[in-house]
């Protein structure tokens, strides 16, 4: 193929040949020929030597799943197999359009000799969660003169999966270990009168009681037998049912409703498994996409951040087939909350609602508005905010009645915003676990 200098040359030559006719000037026609013949002749020429089957690319990762936000170093390695060398070579490394080129480039133009070898790197910055490749891979061969072409493309790709956001985390470990969080957010131990071995009270002996219990010095000063009381911590079973539907993609790129029920699901996770308790996770549309059962495995929480990482918005929320699904899979009383923005049809919802208090469960949903991710209505016209203000009012309404359906089966719906989604989602949880919900 002709590069820019080639059509340029191609142009020359045509104008020259045109120029020396129209002026019977043979110079000029003896020019034009010249380089139109020397181009036409040098392209068979640069076919036979530009034969890239002996050119190898390999492409090395420091690692293959990363955290959004962090960085990756690629090394690329071109290798000249054959007994040619080549004058003018490029190498193009493709990565994902939304990552950022922190480091480096990811194009190589060197010569290289038979049996050589050529090394690059670059650092890239995954900018968000999901799945992505690095690759293909465009091979250049150019000729001295900078002529002619050759593209080749290697369709070796390397996969690269971005876990969600691990920032939510590192603040809470910033803010201390378990008796700073429990300061600041609330008691967080559910405890249980039983034979534990933390001291809670006195009661009144009755038949039956072991005499080793027996307070002989309080019993005294009452002038009745007293036993002690002690207090066993319990835990809780938690499944986080995070919602991928069409609508949870709205708001702002980055920041839309599913990646703060994402974030909020991390936490959750983490929080859980930092004080013993079983969380697992959900993720479902129309279908269920994935689902992590309650465990406190090593790998548990990589398990966790997999399935959320691949989460997309896309289909519509089957409340009913995602609790059916999961209700078979748990055995002991769960605590289900509901990471949904409560934009489908309430009837569903409703039966969903229906099956989990059944089957022995609770439920609490925490529901992102949809106008609080969008633009701000301060900053449409008069026109766009008049609408913005009725829609807003009309989506309020409809989510009042759902809350207050909801309300019927004990179950309470938490309406949050982008800057409150994280706080309460601590919230809910040391709130669980003070009342002692799905103890296991």
């Amino acid at each position: 193929m002709l590069t820019k200098r080639g059509f340029v040359v191609v142009f020359g030559g045509i104008l020259l040949l045109t120029s020396g006719f129209s002026y019977t000037n043979f110079y000029l026609t003896l020019i034009g020929v010249y380089l139109l013949v020397g181009l036409v002749v040098t392209l068979p020429l640069f076919a036979l030597t530009a034969n890239v089957a002996g050119i190898e690319v390999d492409r090395k990762l420091d690692k293959n799943k990363v955290f959004s936000g962090d960085f990756l170093r690629v090394r690329v390695t071109i290798r000249n197999t054959s007994r040619r060398h080549f004058d003018f070579i490029e190498v193009w490394d493709q990565y994902p359009e939304t990552w950022i080129l922190a480091i480096g480039e990811n194009f190589m133009a060197s010569r290289i000799e038979p049996g050589s070898s050529i090394t690059f790197s670059y650092i890239l910055q995954a900018r968000m969660r999901g799945r992505y490749y690095l690759g293909p891979t465009e091979v250049i061969l150019r000729d001295r003169l900078g002529l002619h072409y050759y593209k080749r493309t290697l369709k070796a790709r390397t996969e690269v999966l971005v876990y969600p956001t691990w920032k939510d985390v590192r603040r809470m470990e910033a803010l201390g270990k378990q008796r700073q969080l429990g300061r600041m957010f609330g008691a967080h131990r559910t405890k249980v009168v039983g034979m534990g071995t933390d001291f809670a009270g006195f009661r009144q002996y009755m038949p039956g009681d072991p005499f080793r219990l027996i307070d002989w010095k309080t019993s005294a000063k009452r002038g009745k037998l007293v036993v002690k009381q002690f207090e066993m911590e319990k835990n809780i079973q938690i499944v986080c049912m995070v919602d991928s539907s069409g609508s949870m993609g709205n708001g702002y790129p980055e920041n839309t409703k599913l990646e703060y029920a994402i974030r909020a699901a991390v936490l959750l996770t983490y929080m859980g498994m930092e004080r013993k308790d079983l969380v697992g996770t959900c993720v479902f549309s129309d279908r269920v996409h994935a689902f992590v059962p309650p465990a406190m495995s090593p790998n548990h929480m990589y398990d966790v951040l997999e399935a959320l990482a691949i989460a997309e918005p896309r289909g519509w929320s089957n409340f009913e087939a995602a609790v059916d699904y999961v209700t078979r899979q748990v055995n002991k009383r769960t605590l289900f909350i509901f990471l949904t923005d409560l934009e489908e049809s309430p009837r569903p919802l409703l039966n969903a609602m229906k099956k989990v208090i059944a089957n022995g469960h609770r439920a609490q949903i925490i529901s992102p508005f949809g106008p609080w991710f969008e633009a701000p209505v301060g900053q449409f016209g008069p026109v766009e905010r008049v609408l913005a203000e009725a829609v807003q009012e009309e989506l309020w309404e409809r989510r009042s009645k759902i809350s207050k359906a909801l309300a019927r089966f004990g179950i309470d719906v938490v309406n949050v915003g982008p800057e409150d989604f994280l706080p309460v989602i601590i919230k809910q949880y040391n709130l669980a676990k003070q009342r002692g919900v799905a103890l296991y």
